[in-house]
């Protein structure tokens, strides 16, 4: 590219509308730093926004720069975590031949914003504690340790600590991986969170027990309020991590375990694993931050979220929900919004499988899949320890992508087997799929790189065996895009009887039905739950008191079919046998969008 390039500019960014390889366009710069910039983009077909950080012109033949971003993908890949900020794609823009990291976008801001607004209760920390700390457990468990565990790098979705999400793996370090340091043997993060090892004590060996220290000080500054002084020059540094800090303002419930988080030696720190699992003990004592709250979900109401967790403040009255990157890497500091739905683990050679669900009895898969085992709990799925970044291949026009798309639109993987193009362009695809079985995924993806020449990022939601007649009858119906109703929803995970707010739109003229498939396979008619609007019907769904996956789905028709609008729940089989015999019967043409929610403890 010329100097003259405008997309060289490292002040202006990459202009909206923009297109990056046919899949994102970019839509406004949201943040800027050293090495990159941060783009709010939209996913080209789907309407989706996306966070997308892209390093600077200047930092693309910079070895070091190109290290550390190489590694945030790294990292993000091998992390599929509900706490850990999602990675959907890590490619090269061929136009613009820069690399580029693709993440979700979330709805909320950082922990050090919320705690401009005042301490958390206690009841909201052991929450985030528990949440934070599985998260990074998990990083732990696949050689991952973060190394800039802060406030600023835990963004809270709509204020709600149990939706607490780490971002910025921008200086992680793989044990598996052995390297030592990131930039020489200095450290790269923010220094009033850092750890004894990380400013040269004990043999400068950062190791997992480094991000238990740094944690330890983030759950002092939300309890109290106030963050403990440990910055300063390099020998301050030193001389404030030699002892335990003074906790005198902690609540003593909690005092015993940040004393052991905040030990200067490693070896006399617990684990991640043993702070995500502590309980508080003893009783309740003064401390000198205030600690009354309230119930967040006593003042609840239908449709709203759950209010912000924390002790009033008597400084800051606003508050006040931005929307930032949960992507912000070492370039910024952001919070984010909203592509929130699927939740892959994606890996851009090859398939990526999530975890299966936990089993229930209903309809089986094909003699060919057999059913996962029943698992008690979904559990991280290893993945190779790096993606490749790669150059995508010269587009070759419009029909490329087409062809791809009804590539994608027929290829029959079984009964219980369901692909869609989320988006494609001639070099590149992004596909998401359900199924109760990762196998007939794999057998696509060898299929889709022999017959396109590149490797699609394929995302799998894995369902119960009993919800496979719904996933068939999406794969029926559920194929054009343009005419498929669109749903769009709060949030994907949530607490046992807590209430899925929605919309859908894309439906025109037509009646809309909407159904919920339980994780026992059961379909029941929640269309009397739409509201209309201007352009689109809400809903506010009170979700069970159970746990697992459900299937949200979305029919749409030229008029009302009886057999959508059972009284009573039915039978996955039967009901969308029934949908379909009236459908071809009656020559009515119907189409469907499916989401996947999961519900937890």
């Amino acid at each position: 590219m010329s100097a003259n390039d405008p997309f060289r500019s490292s002040y202006r960014g990459v202009p909206a509308g923009t297109r990056l390889n046919g899949i994102y366009e970019i839509e406004a710069m949201i943040g800027a730093g050293g090495m990159g910039e941060v783009y709010r983009c939209r996913e080209i077909q789907t309407g989706s926004p996306v966070a997308v950080k892209m390093l600077l012109p200047d930092m693309v033949d910079n070895e070091a720069a190109l290290a550390l971003f190489r590694r945030e993908a790294a990292a993000l890949h091998n992390l599929p975590h509900e706490a850990i900020v999602r990675y959907f794609l890590f490619t090269v823009e061929p136009a613009l031949q820069r690399p580029y990291l693709a993440m979700e976008f979330v709805n909320g801001r950082s922990l050090s914003n919320m705690l401009d607004d005042g301490p958390l209760t206690f009841e909201a920390l052991i929450k985030l504690m528990r949440r934070v700390a599985s998260g990074l457990q998990a990083a732990h468990e696949h050689g991952i340790i973060h190394r800039d565990v802060s406030p600023d790098n835990i963004i809270v979705p709509l204020d709600d600590v149990r939706r607490a999400k780490i971002i910025d793996f921008g200086i992680a370090r793989s044990t598996q991986m052995g390297d030592k340091t990131i930039i020489g043997s200095g450290f790269a993060g923010k220094d009033n969170y850092a750890s004894p090892e990380q400013v040269g004590l004990y043999g400068n060996d950062v190791t997992a027990k480094s991000d238990v220290y740094s944690f330890g000080l983030v759950l002092f500054h939300a309890l109290t309020g106030q963050k403990l002084d440990m910055g300063g020059s390099q020998f301050q540094l030193v001389e404030k991590r030699r002892r335990v800090p003074d906790l005198g303002a902690v609540d003593m419930r909690i005092r015993p375990l940040l004393e052991r988080m905040l030990q200067p030696d490693p070896a006399l720190r617990p684990t991640m694993a043993e702070v995500a699992n502590w309980t508080p003990t003893g009783s309740a004592q003064p401390s000198a931050a205030p600690l009354y709250g309230f119930d967040p979900l006593a003042n609840s109401q239908a449709g709203a979220s759950a209010p912000q967790e924390r002790a009033p403040s008597t400084t800051r009255n606003s508050r006040r929900i931005w929307l930032g990157a949960c992507v912000a890497g070492l370039l910024l500091l952001l919070g984010g919004g909203g592509y929130s739905f699927y939740k892959f683990i994606w890996r851009t050679s090859g398939l990526a499988a999530l975890p299966p669900p936990p089993k229930l009895a209903g309809t089986s898969t094909p003699p060919s899949e057999p059913a996962p085992p029943p698992p008690a709990r979904q559990e991280p799925v290893k993945l190779p320890s790096q993606p490749t970044l790669t150059p995508s291949p010269s587009p070759d026009g419009p029909g490329r992508a087409e062809r791809i798309r009804k590539y994608v639109a027929q290829y029959a993987g079984g009964d219980c087997f369901f692909i869609l193009p989320v988006a494609v362009s001639s070099s590149a695809a992004v596909i998401e799929g359900f199924g109760a079985s990762t196998a007939p995924f794999d057998a696509f993806d060898k299929a889709f790189r022999k017959e396109q020449g590149f490797e699609a990022s394929v995302g799998v939601r894995q369902v119960n065996p009993a919800q496979c007649p719904a996933v068939k009858f999406l794969s029926q119906v559920g194929s054009d895009q343009a005419r498929a109703p669109r749903i769009n929803l709060s949030a994907t995970e949530l607490k046992a009887g807590e209430t899925l707010n929605g919309t859908v739109e894309n439906f025109a003229n037509r009646v809309v039905e909407l159904l919920m498939v339980s994780d026992r396979g059961e379909v029941r008619s929640l269309s009397y739950l739409l509201k209309p609007g201007v352009d689109s019907l809400s809903f506010a769904l009170p979700m069970e008191r159970t746990t697992g996956p459900q299937l949200l789905l979305a029919v749409a028709a030229p008029r009302v079919l009886d057999s959508l609008r059972q009284p009573r729940p039915m039978a996955a089989d039967t009901f969308f046998l029934q949908a379909t015999s009236e459908a071809q019967r009656g020559n009515v043409t119907i189409t469907a969008a499916g989401r996947y929610v999961m519900l937890t403890n």
